[in-house]
């Protein structure tokens, strides 16, 4: 029998490398993303590798979002150490700075879905709940 705090538990989703003293424009679009994906998740934000990495040992996410400009460690480099690890969690990789190059990499290291700043949110919402077995919020 599940327990009922199992059962309704929410879905849990974290961010690796938006730091919120990086810049204005990664505070807004940190505090958009945890809004409106706090409706359906559990949001933790870290902000940078190591954190990411020590937070997935910890606990693994039922998904993650990486940003490929990050403090330290880049998220390309950090979803391979992922994939390498063993993890098979979805990982969504995004960006503000576009290139085929980058989605093709991300792609090749295991990326689950690559997203190109700005995008759209109800997407983001679909494309993990897709990845998690969950109705979109």
């Amino acid at each position: 029998m599940i327990d009922d705090r199992v059962r309704n538990e929410k879905p849990r989703i974290f961010e690796a490398g938006l730091s919120l003293k990086r810049n204005a424009d990664n505070t807004v679009i940190l505090d958009i993303l945890k809004q409106f994906l706090g409706r359906g998740y559990t949001v933790e934000v870290v902000g940078n590798a190591s954190l990411a990495l020590a937070s997935v040992v910890q606990k693994t996410p039922d998904a993650i979002l990486l940003d490929v400009r990050m403090p330290g460690v880049d998220g390309l480099s950090l979803l391979k150490s992922l994939r390498e690890m063993g993890v098979q969690t979805p990982i969504f990789v995004m960006t503000g700075y576009d290139s085929t190059q980058v989605a093709m990499e991300a792609l090749e290291k295991g990326a689950t879905g690559y997203l190109p700043k700005p995008f759209d949110l109800l997407h983001l919402d679909r494309l993990i709940a897709h990845a998690v077995g969950q109705p979109a919020a």
